[in-house]
Order: structure tokens, then C-alpha cells, then sequence
């Protein structure tokens, strides 16, 4: 009996884990009967109810049905409920996001110090949400969801990385805008409204396109992305110049410089976003692929 035992126990090890509902059942169908054939062996005291092979039987067919009522009834019902709970977290979460950086542009550009040290602490917000996403998500991954549900949910746990990266993002540049106010502006001075509002314009763009389920704006945010690429060199070009020729600014050009690094990071995270909505609508990968 004990080979028995090692036998049964080593072929369900071989048994590779499958996605497949109905191989799943089948699985767990197998192990109850191979459970309850053995039931004397496997434990010392069975209970009174059991005595019999006819009374193993019925508990086993007891235990099947049981086991599908409750496949379905968490297949048909919960998930849909838990569906639409993700939707509205990842909702919440990139509004907090687009308010994150459209408060630390702010205090930027207008070296207010109350909307840098609101960004801050917004981001602890964005943290915990990314934390609630994940948990939610992986709870859905476990009810085996349909092809559609799947896409969004694996986009889901993607998006909310990326905007949990905008939140940092915007963090540094509340930071990096605090520690300016400390000084003189420079002159003549930066222009950094030019990247600020066209980064804070595709992030809301990819946000929207993912509200609205629309991947041909998406694609056009990707190619945006380059334009954002090239306004980076740019100001890093000049801050270095600057810092060559005059010494005494060298401090606040390092900070436009993380600052402007900053925006061109916000910018690839909304291009990522982007990708994302294509991929959930159109169940196509364009990660790495050139779009003209």
C-alpha cells in the first residue's frame, strides 16, 4: 500500500499545472476519488458518516457537484463584480496620478511651495493604490478568467505600475521645485513650460484613450514620445552650456536637468500606457515595434 501511495502521489506531480477549466476539474475531480479510496490509510479515525465504498462513493459524487456550483457561481458572478471594482481603482489611481503632476508643473512654473508639498504626499496615495490593484488582480487571476477579462487584468497590474511611476516622477520634480525656490531664478530663465505641458497632455491623452477604449489615439501618443525625447536633449544641451560658462548657476542647471529627465520619463510612461490600450482593444503587442 505505502507503493501505492508514493505511485499516485508521484503522477500527480508529473501532471504539468494547465489554465484549462475543465482539465483543472478533472484534476481535482481525481484526487478527491484517489483521497477517499484511500481514506482508511490516509487518516486513523474517518469519520462515523463514512464507512462503506457505496458511502464513499455518494460523498465523492457530493463533493464533485459541490465543487461545480461553486466554480460557477464564482465564475458567473464574482468576477464581473471584481472586474468592475479594478476598473474603478485604476480610474482613481490615474486621476491621482494627472493631479500629481499637474500640481508639481504648477509649483514649478510658479514656485508655489503648497502645491509641491501636496504632490508629495499624493503620492503616498498613488502607492497604496497600486498595492490594492495588484492584490485585487491577482485574486481575479486565481477564478480563471475569460480571454477578454485576462487582457485587462494583465493591463491592469502594467498600467498601474507605470502611473505608480508617474507618481514618483512628479515626486522628484516637487523636490527638485522646492529646492529652486531656495534660489535666485535663473536668467534668462528655462524653457521648461514647453516639455511640462506637452508630457502633462499625452499622459491625460493616454489616460483618456484608455477610459474610452481608443487605440488610434493611442498610437498617435506613441509617436508624440519622440518630440518629448528630443526636448530633453535639448535642455540638456543648454544646461551644460550654461554651467561651462558661468559656475555659479552649476546647482540649479543639475536641477533642470533632473528636472527636464524627469518629464522625458512621464512621457514614456504615458507611451507605455499607450501600448497598453492598443493591446487591450485590439489583442495586438506593438511594444518595440517602429509606428509610422
Amino acid at each position: 500500500m505505502k507503493f501505492r501511495k508514493l505511485t499516485i502521489a508521484t503522477t500527480f506531480q508529473k501532471i504539468p499545472p494547465s489554465d484549462d477549466r475543465i482539465t483543472g476539474l478533472l484534476r481535482r475531480f481525481f484526487e478527491k476519488f484517489v483521497f477517499l479510496l484511500l481514506w482508511r490509510d490516509q487518516i486513523s479515525s474517518p469519520p462515523s458518516n463514512v464507512r462503506g465504498l457505496r458511502d464513499r462513493w455518494l460523498s465523492l459524487v457530493h463533493s464533485v457537484f459541490s465543487f461545480v456550483r461553486k466554480c460557477n457561481f464564482r465564475m458567473n458572478s464574482t468576477e464581473p463584480k471584481h472586474i468592475d471594482q479594478l476598473k474603478r481603482m485604476l480610474l482613481r489611481m490615474a486621476s491621482n496620478a494627472e493631479q500629481c503632476v499637474q500640481k508639481a508643473v504648477h509649483s514649478l512654473v510658479n514656485r508655489d511651495q503648497t502645491s509641491a508639498l501636496s504632490a508629495k504626499e499624493q503620492d503616498s496615495v498613488i502607492d497604496q493604490l497600486e498595492k490594492d490593484v495588484d492584490e485585487l488582480a491577482m485574486k481575479l487571476l486565481a477564478f480563471g478568467p475569460a480571454e477578454d477579462n485576462l487582457r485587462f487584468i494583465s493591463m491592469a497590474m502594467k498600467i498601474s505600475t507605470e502611473l505608480e511611476r508617474v507618481g514618483d516622477e512628479a515626486t522628484t520634480l516637487s523636490r527638485r521645485s522646492l529646492e529652486l525656490m531656495k534660489e535666485e531664478p535663473l536668467r534668462p530663465e528655462v524653457d521648461i513650460q514647453h516639455i511640462a505641458q506637452m508630457v502633462v497632455e499625452m499622459l491625460k491623452a493616454a489616460l483618456d484613450a484608455f477610459v474610452y477604449r481608443r487605440p488610434d489615439e493611442a498610437r498617435q501618443i506613441i509617436l508624440k514620445d519622440k518630440e518629448v525625447d528630443r526636448l530633453n536633449k535639448s535642455i540638456y544641451k543648454a544646461m551644460t552650456q550654461r554651467m561651462i560658462s558661468d559656475s555659479g548657476c552649476v546647482t540649479r542647471c543639475l536641477h533642470y536637468i533632473t528636472i527636464s529627465k524627469s518629464f522625458e520619463r512621464i512621457g514614456d510612461h504615458a507611451s507605455n500606457i499607450a501600448e497598453e490600450v492598443v493591446f487591450l482593444c485590439e489583442a495586438r503587442d506593438i511594444r518595440h515595434e517602429h509606428i509610422t
